[in-house]
């Protein structure tokens, strides 16, 4: 059994399963394959929780003209971890910064 790590979602290791499983995919893809409702907009706030725990890789991958898909894959922390050899809760994933779309203007604060 996987030891509990309390910052991981039952949905974090599925997508390491699945991920595991196909190799590189997208949001929608690994969302697709998973049993249940997931969207790929979930998947992809998961995903990049499971980036800075340095469990999945993204890559971006030019479709077309000013056109990128992103591609998640598992890394070998992550095939460690589903193989019981790891234990990512000696690892808290550092949130990233807020981005600047989300913050509010200094006049807003109230200073």
């Amino acid at each position: 059994m996987r030891s509990f790590v309390p910052w991981m979602t039952q949905l974090d290791e599925r997508i390491l399963e699945q991920l595991a499983s196909d190799g590189a995919s997208t949001s929608w893809e690994v969302g697709f394959e998973l049993t249940g409702t997931v969207s790929p907009g979930r998947v992809t706030e998961r995903c990049k929780v499971l980036v800075d725990a340095e469990l999945v890789e993204r890559e971006e991958r030019e479709i077309g003209v000013s056109r990128v898909e992103t591609y998640w894959s598992i890394t070998t922390w992550g095939q460690l971890y589903l193989s019981e050899e790891v234990d990512p809760g000696l690892d808290i994933p550092e949130p990233g910064p807020r981005p600047p779309h989300a913050t509010r203007p200094s006049e807003w604060a109230g200073f």
